[in-house]
């Protein structure tokens, strides 16, 4: 290695280039560099344009590629014979009749985008330009499905496609934009480019897939995606093997040909192994720049593990989806600059907030703003009407409407988000601002996203517009494990996947690693009861053997929590007294405060428990009511202001 070259493991990671560099310097002018890059979603810019260099000119038949690669061609509209080999194919006018039920168009196009069927495409010489589409109506009207059609069916004509209104001078984007990069021109070799080392390469502009020569018919040729020119890459696809130990469900969907893919994962199956082997698979094997591959956890604990997890990859982007929204929000590199930062409230200040702009009523053992804080989050989360979640709270929430206006306006004028916010105030900058939303689906190419059933309909609109017009999206989740429905997660984002997702393939996971035969069994036969689900199969782990202990079913006095919890922690203590180490035993209830009883119980017995509740979860509400009034019962000769005051007010 020549002393002034970077090797492997030295430098910092460049989450925009996939490479590394000397300097934090270095990393902010690569972003600098490629911040601004052309769209796909129109006709190419010469590169001589925009990179003052000279571009061969391209025969069109050269262009027309193998035909795997499906790539399209767009003639003038008017008369006039269509050029091999697209001279059999199906023509669609793209013509302001077309563009009026775009709807239709772009399903068509959908189709066959991910069908790799090429097209001949009839255009006006004149379409130069993508509309810049932007939508400023409240995000609550939006449903998840909700997309930018007409600018997604710009997407579809252009981005894999052959400009041949000049035939004296035909384009295509994508091997312009590698000829900018530093490939030399194909003529000769049979394939688009050469690239630097000389290997004969195909620059492909379809949705993203994994590509070899042989998959094309040009042995000891390589493929670079759309995704690598627009990061600056001419690196190509390298492998679709992957050395990592996975079972053979796990290994099908790490090694998923296309980018979209629904993995079905029960409890136990190895979903995080698979979220981040998939990763690693993405930026080893196919070789596509970090900067374009974000996996997306649902809470910091569960970030924190894939972390922990691809510390060999630094230039994976590793978000939950409230930092990939604030991210977002604040315009925080690699996302565009929105001249503003927003700082992060807790529910103390929502609740300060709240009482600037209600008169909360004082009623015993009630908590006045939980209705206010619940319904504004309804609104956000759940994309509801202000109205219609006003309906629904029976007088507790009266004036919604008006107040959450208000609301949003004081956070604005604070500079402030709360956490329900960030999610709802990145999709209103989205839908709104073209540059903010190119600028997040250029980092967002491949999302891999965990617990997809547990998201709001605001989470799932905020992943599809961060994934932009391919949608690969590698969801991972199990319909049969949504609990958050109140808040507005839906089995149907897995049922639909393919609705959401176009071009999706399906994968199940149907071992579970972590219970026991009989455990298994039974969840099974439960789980076969839901209405709505989606087909599976689960398993045990062959190499675990049925056992008569495994599962034991007691039932108890559920009249008393004391008796409930006396047998508990009875049973606990004999499981350790009998050598179970406490850390592999776990009581489990429906809600944390259940918890509470066993967890000071099994202190008391002297079981080493991990504190699920610490000191803080008497300061709730409720409990800090309670204890309030228990003082002033038992001491009534000692009052506290403190505790006549909590207690007034419950």
């Amino acid at each position: 290695m020549l002393e002034g070259d970077l090797g492997p493991e030295a430098g910092i990671g460049c989450s925009y280039c996939g490479g590394r560099h000397r300097s934090a310097t270095e990393v902010r002018a690569c972003w600098e560099r490629t911040e601004q890059t052309e769209s796909d979603s129109g006709p190419p810019v010469l590169p001589s344009e925009r990179h003052q260099r000279d571009v061969p000119v391209l025969d069109l038949a050269h262009l027309a590629g193998p035909s795997a690669l499906g790539r399209n061609l767009v003639v003038a509209d008017g008369p006039g014979t269509v050029p091999a080999p697209w001279d059999r194919c199906e023509v669609i006018p793209v013509d302001t009749e077309a563009l009026g039920t775009a709807d239709r168009l772009v399903d068509r196009l959908v189709e066959l985008a991910h069908a790799r069927t090429s097209v001949v495409l009839r255009l006006p010489v004149s379409a130069r330009q993508a509309p810049a589409s932007s939508d400023r109506r409240p995000p609550f009207s939006l449903s998840p499905g909700f997309r930018f059609t007409e600018e997604l069916a710009w997407h579809l004509v252009w981005s894999n496609t052959v400009d041949g209104r000049d035939p004296a001078r035909p384009r295509f984007a994508p091997v312009e934009r590698a000829l900018a990069l530093g490939a030399r021109d194909g003529a000769g070799s049979g394939a688009d480019v050469l690239l630097p080392d000389g290997t004969p390469g195909f620059c492909d502009g379809g949705p993203v897939r994994f590509w070899t020569g042989e998959d094309l018919e040009v042995p000891g040729a390589a493929v670079v995606h759309r995704v690598a020119l627009e990061h600056g890459s001419l690196v190509p696809f390298a492998g679709n093997a992957t050395a990592a130990e996975l079972a053979p469900d796990q290994l099908a969907a790490v090694t998923h040909r296309g980018g979209a893919a629904r993995i079905i994962a029960p409890a136990g199956s190895g979903k995080t192994r698979v979220l981040t082997e998939r990763a690693r698979h993405l930026l080893r094997q196919w070789r596509l720049p970090g900067g374009a591959v974000c996996l997306v956890a649902y809470n910091k604990r569960a970030a924190e593990e894939m972390r922990e997890r691809t510390t060999d990859l630094p230039e994976l982007q590793v978000r939950t989806l409230n930092s990939l929204a604030l991210a977002i929000l604040n315009g925080s590199p690699p996302f565009r600059s929105r001249g503003q930062h927003r700082r992060t409230i807790d529910e103390s200040e929502v609740r300060s907030l709240l009482d600037k702009l209600v008169d909360l009523p004082r009623r015993a053992n009630t908590d006045p703003a939980a209705a206010w804080i619940e319904a504004l989050s309804a609104v956000r989360l759940g994309l509801r009407a202000p109205v219609e979640v006003e309906a629904e709270y029976g007088g507790d929430v009266d004036g919604l409407p008006e107040v959450f206006d208000r609301y949003r306006g004081l956070l604005a004028d604070r500079g402030a988000v709360d956490f329900d916010d960030q999610v709802y105030g990145a999709i209103e900058a989205l839908v709104a601002e073209p540059e903010t939303r190119a600028a997040a689906q250029r980092s967002c190419r491949l999302l891999l996203v965990d617990e997809l059933q547990d998201l709001t309909p605001a989470h799932l609109l905020l992943i599809r517009l961060a994934a932009g017009p391919d949608g690969a999206v590698f969801g991972v989740g199990d319909d049969d494990q949504t609990i958050y429905g109140y808040a507005g997660a839906s089995p149907e984002w897995l049922l639909r996947f393919a609705d959401f997702f176009p071009g999706a393939g399906t994968h199940g996971l149907e071992v579970n690693y972590r219970c026991s035969p009989p455990v298994v069994a039974a969840a099974d036969r439960l789980l076969r009861r839901n209405r709505r689900r989606v087909a599976k199969e689960i398993r045990p782990a062959p190499e675990r053997a049925p056992g008569p202990d495994q599962l034991q079913v007691l039932t108890a006095d559920d009249s008393s929590t004391g008796t409930t919890t006396s047998e508990t922690t009875d049973h606990v203590r004999r499981l350790v007294e009998g050598g179970a180490p406490p850390d592999q035993v776990a009581v489990l209830t429906r809600v944390n405060a259940s918890l509470v009883a066993v967890q000071v119980s099994l202190a008391q017995a002297g079981v080493a428990v991990q504190r699920v509740l610490d000191e803080g979860w008497l300061e709730r509400t409720g409990v800090r009511a309670s204890l309030a009034w228990l003082r002033l019962a038992a001491e009534p000769n000692h009052l506290l202001a403190r505790d006549v005051t909590v207690a007034a007010r419950r």
